[in-house]
């Protein structure tokens, strides 16, 4: 859909500017869904879309929240309205949005109500799947937030009653996005409201996830994610446990047991779960960061190579024959190869463009990602239970080098110009040197 005053994450040309007004009144705004209190997820989820001004009214703000507000940076950001004076003062735009804090939402779901409102007046969000809920979220004329205020201050419960209250004309209502959108209310626990964060969040990320890791890791991640997410562990922890058992695993492989083996590759089916359940929690608490993406990723690549490493040292250990032996040097040799492919060719150019390997809108390399996946780590299952692990090294040795040329074939149709195209419009690289008259040398 599309993102009216950029709500979500939009261009910088499209951010929004509509102040925002966050009314914590209610006991619910403190409920922790995904690690957080509502109320603190809601000002994080705003500053991330863009929102220039966060201004809160809260009739007594916690210390916990009010800490977690300033460990993260946004405490000094945000405005405190303490009655109709400040909202007066506060009151620099012709419109506000005005939104109540025990809720979870995407802010691109508000998008259809941005937007300018006649003075004096307001205009209430309707929820797409509960169009009968309590309102929670509105565009108000400036004019009329000091007398809003002015009602959460004598008591009023929340967002809906104090507009009735105000009895100031409204504009029709708008319906809002298909984005999340979950009021915490009798029907709505915050655990319920965890589990749609995170379906969320899985929804937005399908695109990079393996075939397999899509239809199995993640419901096991999920659920460990839905604990995981309430205790104090950061995930750059949960990245160094993913790391340290599947290089645990790769050591199994190495062993000539079979017992040992299947540890290992089970020990494996675990470090990729782990994986992720590392960027479940970091986005569910807005917790990335550079330097978490860099360890997950210097991580992932140290886990693939150990365990083929792993593999073909256990098979050689165990009498592998001499084709086999070549062809565990072929399989690691291709998987070096078509790690450094996936990194010049597609990883690299991804976080470069996005900043974010789930947040590309282009296909492509989510079907690369998918591909490169630990999905293999199913296979290397079914291997291991038959005991017959050599077949799959002689079946990955011709795999991988078959993915590293596909992504160099891929890189260079990309680069080849469209059909049609001059071959002066390439810049001049690589061109055909030119005779008088245009015409070829001899």
């Amino acid at each position: 859909m599309s993102r009216v005053d950029g709500v979500g994450e939009a261009p910088s040309a499209e951010r929004p500017t509509m102040p925002v007004l966050i009314v914590a009144v209610s006991p619910g705004c403190l409920a922790r869904v995904g690690g957080l209190p509502l109320v603190v997820r809601a000002v994080l989820a705003l500053r991330a879309a863009g929102f220039p001004e966060i201004a809160m009214f809260a009739r007594s703000p916690t210390e916990a929240a009010v800490a977690l507000l300033t460990g993260r940076g946004v405490e000094r950001e945000l405005r405190w309205i303490h009655g109709a004076v400040d909202a007066t003062a506060a009151a620099g735009s012709d419109a506000v949005l005005v939104l109540s804090a025990d809720l979870l939402f995407d802010p691109r779901a508000l998008s259809p109500l941005v937007g300018p409102v006649r003075a004096g007046a307001m205009r209430l969000g309707i929820a797409r799947a509960a169009p009968d809920a309590d309102t929670r979220v509105a565009v108000c004329s400036a004019t009329i937030v000091p007398a809003l205020v002015a009602r959460f201050s004598a008591g009023s419960p929340s967002l809906a009653r104090a507009l009735r209250e105000i009895g100031a004309p409204t504009e029709p209502p708008r319906v809002l996005g298909p984005e999340l959108y979950l009021p915490l209310d009798g029907t709505r626990s915050p655990r319920l409201l965890t589990h749609g964060l995170l379906a969320d969040l899985a929804r937005r990320t399908a695109q990079s996830d393996g075939y397999l890791a899509a239809r199995l890791d993640r419901h096991v991640s999920r659920f460990l994610s839905t604990v995981l997410v309430g205790w104090p562990v950061t995930p750059n922890q949960i990245t160094v446990a993913s790391i340290i058992v599947g290089l645990a695993g790769a050591a199994m492989l190495a062993t000539v047991s079979y017992g040992g083996r299947l540890a290992g590759v089970l020990a494996l089916i675990v470090s990729s779960i782990l994986d992720g359940v590392d960027g479940e929690v970091a986005r569910a608490r807005f917790e990335e960061s550079p330097g978490g993406a860099r360890l997950d990723l210097a991580g992932d690549y140290a886990a693939h190579l150990a365990t083929f490493v792993g593999l073909g040292i256990g098979l050689a250990r165990g009498g592998l024959p001499r084709t086999g032996v070549w062809a565990a040097v072929a399989l690691v040799a291709g998987v070096g190869a078509a790690m450094a492919a996936m990194h010049a060719l597609v990883v690299r150019p991804t976080l470069t463009t996005t900043g974010d390997l789930h947040g590309s809108t282009d296909t492509a390399p989510g079907v690369v990602q998918r591909l490169a996946g630990r999905d293999y780590t199913y296979l290397l299952l079914l291997f291991a239970l038959v005991g017959h692990l050599e077949w799959f090294v002689y079946a990955a040795a011709v795999g991988s080098w078959v993915f590293a040329l596909g992504l160099l074939v891929r890189a260079a149709v990309r680069r080849r110009p469209p059909l049609g195209q001059s071959a002066g419009a390439t810049g001049g690289a690589g061109m055909v040197s030119q005779g008088r008259n245009g015409a070829p040398p001899r």
